[in-house]
């Protein structure tokens, strides 16, 4: 393996907001579910002729919470690992960009940072990088510093 290529191993860097946003998308995305279930149920029971026998309308009822119950479980174990993966690509780079600034404003200007392939706020790693080498030649350290 390459210095410069590094394998991400923990993707929870900020568990309350990435849990948080990983639980905003399962609210939304699962209110979907629901609403969509519910027009599906009502559509297939308001179809049924009244002359139906009971256990048709039961298992029709049935074949709507299995299908919910489908939703929920795939849709929640898809939510958790698509929302985590893609709240880490904000996160963890933000993390970074937050230690190299505390870095610059105590006085070590030659503090870089460097994102991985895919990361968020290359623009703003970029800024700040460009304003840490021109303090860095504004204000060189003496050999004593």
């Amino acid at each position: 393996m390459s210095e410069g290529k590094r394998i991400r191993r923990q993707y929870v860097v900020d568990r309350a907001y990435q849990y948080r946003f990983v639980g905003r998308m399962f609210i939304g995305i699962m209110m979907v579910a629901v609403v969509g279930s519910l027009i599906s149920s009502t559509l297939l029971l308001t179809n049924l002729d009244a002359t139906e026998a009971p256990t048709s309308i039961a298992v029709s009822r049935i074949a709507v919470a299995v299908t919910l119950l489908f939703q929920v479980m795939a849709g929640g174990a898809t939510i958790y690992y698509v929302g985590i993966r893609q709240s880490h690509r904000i996160v963890g780079p933000m993390i970074r960009v937050k230690r190299a600034l505390e870095a610059i404003g105590a006085g070590d200007f030659s503090q870089r940072i460097v994102l991985r392939k895919g990361d968020a706020l290359p623009d703003l790693a970029d800024a700040i990088n460009k304003m840490a080498e021109s303090l860095q030649q504004r204000f060189p350290r003496s050999p004593a510093s």
